[in-house]
C-alpha cells in the first residue's frame, strides 16, 4: 500500500509538471508582447527584441554590485545592506509598468518583473546556499485597503523562478502611515523607526538574505529593515529592486 501511495505520488508530481510546462507553452504561443504586441514571445508579456532593448543597468564593471558604482553608493550614506542589483532606473517603460500594477491592478505585471528579476539573479556567480528571500512589508490596513502588496507579489514569483525559499511570514509592519511619495529622506526616516519586526517564529535567519521591493526611492524603507536584520545576526544582504529613483 505505502508503494503504491509512493508511486501514485511520483505520478501526481509528474503529471503536475507535465501540465505545468504545457500551460506555459500555451500562454507564450496565446499571448503578445507588451510593448511590441509581437507574438514570438520569451516570457507571455515580452519577446526578445524588447528584451534586448530594455533599459537595464550594466553590471559589466560593477562586479553585480550597483553600490560599486560611486554616484549610486553615495546616495545611501550609512546603508545597512552589501549588495544592490536594480534592474533598471524608474523610467519607461518600468515606471508605467509599476504604476499599473499598483493603481490598475495588473497582477499578470507580477510575474514578469519576476522573470526578469530572476534574469538578473542567475548571470551572478551564487552558490545560493543559506540564502532566503524577504519582501518589504505593508501595515496590514494597508493591505485590506489595497488588496495586495506588490512587493510580496513580486518575490512570489521571483521565488518560483529561482527556488530560493520565500520567507513571506518573516518581517511586518507594526506602524501604520501614509503614503510617503514626495517625503524627504529624513522624515521618512523619522517615520519609519520602529515600524517593523520580525515575527517570533523567524527567531534564526540565513546568513545571507534578498530583501525585494518594487522601488527604492531614498532607500530608507530597505535601509530600516536591513538594521533591523542585521540585528538579529544576519551577516549579508542584498537589496533587490525593480526600479531606482536617481536624482535629477
Amino acid at each position: 500500500m505505502e508503494l503504491d501511495n509512493k508511486i501514485a505520488g511520483q505520478l501526481f508530481t509528474h503529471l503536475h509538471r507535465y501540465f505545468a510546462e504545457c500551460l506555459t507553452l500555451t500562454r507564450q504561443t496565446m499571448s503578445e508582447c507588451e510593448l511590441c504586441k509581437s507574438a514570438h514571445v520569451i516570457h507571455p508579456l515580452l519577446c526578445q527584441y524588447c528584451y534586448d532593448d530594455l533599459p537595464l543597468f550594466s553590471y559589466q564593471h560593477f562586479g553585480f554590485n550597483l553600490l560599486n558604482w560611486p554616484a549610486i553608493d553615495k546616495l545611501f550614506p550609512q546603508r545597512s545592506f552589501e549588495q544592490l542589483l536594480c534592474l533598471a532606473p524608474y523610467i519607461a517603460p518600468f515606471d508605467q509598468w509599476l504604476i499599473d500594477f499598483k493603481y490598475q491592478k495588473r497582477f499578470e505585471l507580477a510575474d514578469l518583473l519576476g522573470y526578469l528579476l530572476a534574469e538578473l539573479w542567475q548571470k551572478q556567480v551564487n552558490e545560493q546556499q543559506d540564502v532566503a528571500i524577504l519582501s518589504v512589508p505593508i501595515h496590514l490596513k494597508k493591505w485590506q485597503q489595497r488588496g495586495f502588496n506588490q512587493a510580496h507579489l513580486i518575490a512570489r514569483a521571483f521565488n518560483r523562478r529561482t527556488k530560493i525559499p520565500y520567507l513571506e511570514q518573516a518581517l511586518r509592519r507594526t506602524t501604520y502611515s501614509k503614503s510617503q511619495v514626495g517625503q524627504s529622506g529624513k522624515l521618512r526616516r523619522k517615520l519609519l523607526k520602529n515600524a517593523f519586526a520580525l515575527s517570533e517564529e523567524f527567531d534564526t535567519l540565513p546568513s545571507h538574505i534578498i530583501l525585494l521591493d518594487d522601488v527604492i526611492t531614498t532607500g530608507s524603507t530597505v535601509n530600516t529593515l536591513c538594521k533591523l536584520l542585521k540585528l538579529k545576526g544576519v551577516k549579508h544582504i542584498t537589496v533587490l529592486t525593480v526600479a531606482l529613483t536617481l536624482p535629477k
